[in-house]
């Protein structure tokens, strides 16, 4: 067999083994330089991807060792040339699979996290990852729904406009030691005027989801993390503003890859059987476990300290001595993506 200046390029990057333009050669050198190929895929692989060819003689041929059979039919003046190209065989693909330990290089630089909630102070249940996250180069938007008028636990104060102020201060200092961006302060009414029935709260809420949705679009975030249904304490705040995110979510085609989280706490975190159906999460459903740093939990502890009006010394101390007890984690529950169409109710992907 005779292989022309076109073959013998294409038998040098198909083989990676060079053939002298002087001469032409056999069909047993082929075979014997194919079986080479084989046996060699690994390393002619790597050759052949640093040194890809490109014909531009009609079409462009992007010839490789990896290639399943391809017949190219370049015509140059008054001949015309086929090479057929095989593959010398499949890679061997190892898939390992991931636990929550394993070390996923995906880097936080460039993304901006978007975390919503009802009140302030209500960030601190994931203010390590926050903090981790902010640390490791995310922009961290906190967007706070209500002003938390009635939030007068630790303060002599009156729901009003003096309390939601000085809520607001402590929000904005919370934000500062887990290297937050500046809080967005909604300023909607604490109690999403549930006391005013099904023609005051019901408007109320639709005004809110419009005003979620325009701070999706401003924000654009890579991920979006909220409360689920069990509202972390299962307070009445909590779960109608984490519907109000997922409605929000789910109501329109996504432009890029936004993925939406659920924090939750694991039932088996949780002894009293009750507490478990009111506010647990199977750890199941919990597929998200999320580690931080010791410099992460205390910069959250200190963001604590601002919520001077929500914590008893107390309450403070037991809820700092919680976080370093802990696992270091914080567990979340990824909403359901857009999938593939079924039939069925007992086949679900």
């Amino acid at each position: 067999m005779m292989l022309g200046p076109m073959g013998r390029v294409a038998h040098t990057v198909r083989t990676g083994l060079s053939v002298p333009w002087s001469r032409s050669i056999g069909t047993g050198e082929v075979m014997t330089n194919w079986k080479k190929c084989c046996s060699t895929h690994n390393q002619i692989k790597m050759k052949t991807k640093q040194n890809t060819i490109i014909f531009t003689i009609g079409i462009p041929l992007f010839v490789n060792c990896r290639n399943l059979v391809k017949g190219v039919v370049l015509t140059l003046k008054s001949f015309a040339l086929i090479t057929l190209l095989y593959s010398c065989g499949e890679d061997k693909k190892e898939v390992k699979e991931l636990s929550a330990d394993t070390p996923v290089d995906v880097s936080a630089k460039g993304k901006t996290i978007m975390a919503v909630f009802a009140h302030p102070d209500d960030e601190i249940y994931v203010g390590p990852i926050m903090a981790k996250y902010a640390r490791e180069g995310a922009k961290v938007q906190v967007v706070t729904v209500t002003d938390g008028r009635y939030g007068t636990g630790q303060t002599d104060l009156k729901p009003g406009d003096e309390l939601t102020a000085l809520r607001n201060e402590e929000l904005n200092c919370a934000a500062r030691h887990m290297g937050l961006l500046k809080p967005i302060w909604m300023g909607y009414h604490d109690q999403l005027k549930l006391k005013d029935g099904f023609f005051g709260h019901v408007p109320y809420i639709q005004e809110i989801m419009r005003k979620l949705d325009s701070l999706v679009t401003d924000i654009d975030p890579d991920v979006i993390v909220t409360w689920g249904p069990d509202g972390g304490s299962n307070h009445m705040d909590h779960r109608i503003v984490g519907a109000s995110v997922t409605q929000v979510y789910l109501s329109k085609k996504q432009e890029k890859n936004v993925h939406l989280f659920y924090v939750a706490t694991p039932s088996s975190h949780l002894e009293d059987e009750d507490e478990k159906l009111l506010r647990g999460v199977s750890d199941d459903y919990l597929t998200t476990e999320i580690s931080y740093t010791e410099e992460d939990r205390e910069n959250t502890i200190l963001a604590l300290q601002c919520y001077k009006t929500q914590y008893s010394e107390d309450s403070m101390k037991h809820t700092a001595d919680r976080l370093r007890s802990g696992d270091q984690k914080v567990y979340l529950r990824p909403v359901l993506k857009a999938g593939t169409k079924t039939n069925t109710l007992f086949k679900v992907d």
